[in-house]
């Protein structure tokens, strides 16, 4: 009778099937596919499903793909209309309450369904309590310790999770050359997983740069997070109402947020904006940014920096890594796009070279950014790149 009531509530089919195979899913945070593949992963695995509907993995995995498909469709809820097979996580959780009550996976996706705040918090610490090394379960831990305001256990779960190598080397140095990027007891406005939480990781493991306060824009809609970091910031306070957290519209959302803060910043701290930051965030302050290694610096008006460009690239960051990996990376090609952003500091670099007369250095600089373009395997940034670069 089970599988009966979940063919009916999954609304399987039996026509048109792929002769395709259902795949562990991960966070597109990790390793980024097409979206067409997330829906037809989906609808594989509600066929998993139909098999065996007391299996927390296939539940997992439907889950994560619907999740993942979600995402690649913007977080808009209409993504449920590409294909029937599709379902937005509180449907699915309102299916693993019946089919697998009391388990790790119902209490762990209950909360990650929430993607940030405090709903379901004591389902995810029972989860924790449950499998506290299952992957993927410190970054919700990390996500509700912020979410509290609760920098003790933000810092041991970090702890945990840093022992795991879950994270990849190259997204930790990457977020080392950041934190280096910034003067002491600065700002920083970040938007994403992978520009965020391996600085909070740097911070709490290695206590790197804890003179920082990274602010993610996508926590600010939680007020008690808001209140806070607003109050760091010496910035006005601004009501977000929960109708508008509840549309459709995170990037709105985040665009509102992030110009309250440029229009009324006060200079109390030095302010950055990660470079991982959608453009459309900041439009209308781009002439108010110097790039400043892997970062910009938000000030009244542009700086040059080029003395302290220089330094960070010849002395200080770490680089070896953009042209030499000796491991397997799941990240890797998400890493190949997220390195575009140095070529915002090489091709300052270069212009600088060259006008000094060191066309060698300039050479070198250029070089870099032609390899990091021909990573990504597109041939329009390779060729926007070889046209930034000319001389």
């Amino acid at each position: 009778m089970k599988k009966l009531n979940l063919l009916y509530l999954l609304i399987f089919s039996a026509t048109g099937l792929k002769a395709q195979k259902a795949e562990k899913q991960i966070s597109f945070a990790q390793e980024s596919k097409p979206h067409g593949y997330y829906v037809e992963q989906a609808r594989l695995w509600a066929f998993e499903l139909q098999k065996d509907s007391a299996s927390e993995d296939n539940w997992f995995n439907y889950f994560r793909a619907c999740r993942n498909a979600h995402g690649t469709a913007n977080w808009k809820s209409d993504f449920v209309n590409e294909s029937p097979y599709l379902k937005t996580g509180d449907a699915i959780v309102k299916l693993m309450e019946h089919y697998i009550p009391g388990t790790f996976t119902y209490y762990y996706l209950s909360y990650l369904n929430f993607g940030i705040g405090l709903n379901n918090a004591e389902n995810l610490l029972k989860a924790y309590e449950l499998n506290p090394q299952f992957e993927g379960i410190h970054s919700s831990m990390v996500t509700y310790a912020v979410s509290s305001l609760n920098r003790p256990l933000r810092k041991k779960v970090n702890s945990d999770w840093y022992k795991t190598n879950y994270l990849s080397p190259q997204l930790l140095a990457y977020g080392y050359n950041v934190l280096m990027s910034l003067e002491k007891n600065a700002l920083l406005i970040t938007q994403n997983d992978n520009d965020t939480y391996p600085l909070w990781m740097l911070q709490d493991v290695m206590g790197l740069r804890e003179d920082v306060e990274v602010i993610n824009v996508d926590f600010l809609l939680l007020d008690n997070y808001r209140i806070d970091v607003f109050n760091t910031a010496g910035v006005l306070p601004m009501e977000i109402h929960d109708s508008v957290k509840k549309t459709d519209d995170y990037e709105l959302n985040w665009f509102n947020i992030t110009q309250h803060i440029l229009a009324d910043y006060k200079y109390q701290r030095p302010l950055y904006l990660n470079m991982t930051l959608f453009r459309s965030l900041y439009k209308g302050y781009e002439d108010r940014l110097t790039v400043s290694g892997l970062v910009f610096k938000f000030g009244r008006s542009k700086e040059n920096l080029d003395t302290l460009n220089r330094k960070l690239y010849e002395e200080v960051f770490c680089l070896d890594f953009l042209q030499h990996a000796f491991y397997y990376d799941r990240y890797q090609a998400n890493m190949n796009y997220e390195n575009l952003n140095y070529i915002n500091l090489f091709k300052s670099l270069y212009d600088s070279y060259n006008a000094e007369k060191q066309p060698a250095k300039a050479e070198k600089v250029k070089q870099l950014a032609l390899q990091l373009a021909e990573k990504t395997g597109n041939e329009e940034i390779m060729e926007a790149v070889k046209k930034e670069f000319t001389s």
